[in-house]
């Protein structure tokens, strides 16, 4: 009597599995589609975010550099991360591409290709912040991106956020 009740729990176990990972890829590229593009354009954030980001606590070593993402109005962004100077220092060079999903005040950059595979940040008008985990170093690192056009590219010169 025990082998029917094995085989049909384990036989719901799998039907629960199988319909799960079908409604998350679904769900997944819900929002990458026609939606997230909606939420992005309504929600004022695309063009030129600047800023950077630095390893919290470090001492010995630093996980220290400049970041600027392009958002484009249709949902996607790319970025660009450069190392800041400074001798033991961690950051490596990367870019990151793929979708944005805004929530209220959180941003959510879903990354495509890149080291990160998403990371999500607190808006406060024209500044994105928090923090994330650097998959360089696994340590948490503080991030703070502002809304500026102006500003140059994070391989140029130029100021960033609290520098």
């Amino acid at each position: 009597m025990h082998r029917p009740r094995f085989a049909t729990r384990l036989s719901t176990a799998a039907l629960v599995v199988f319909v799960a990972g079908c409604t998350g890829h679904r769900a997944a590229s819900l929002a990458a589609g026609p939606v997230a593009t909606a939420f992005t354009q309504a929600s004022g954030l695309a063009g030129t975010w600047n800023g950077s980001f630095t390893w919290v606590g470090a001492y010995f070593y630093i996980d220290d550099a400049r970041m600027a993402v392009r958002i484009e109005d249709d949902g996607r962004f790319t970025a660009t991360v450069t190392p800041a100077g400074g001798t033991n220092n961690l950051a490596k060079p990367s870019r990151l591409a793929g979708t944005v999903v805004p929530r209220g005040d959180l941003v959510t950059l879903r990354n495509e290709e890149g080291p990160w595979p998403w990371i999500t940040l607190a808006r406060s008008g024209d500044t994105l912040y928090g923090v994330a985990v650097d998959p360089a170093t696994q340590a948490n690192v503080m991030m703070k991106l502002v809304h500026d056009d102006s500003w140059p590219s994070a391989s140029g010169p130029g100021r960033g956020p609290g520098r």
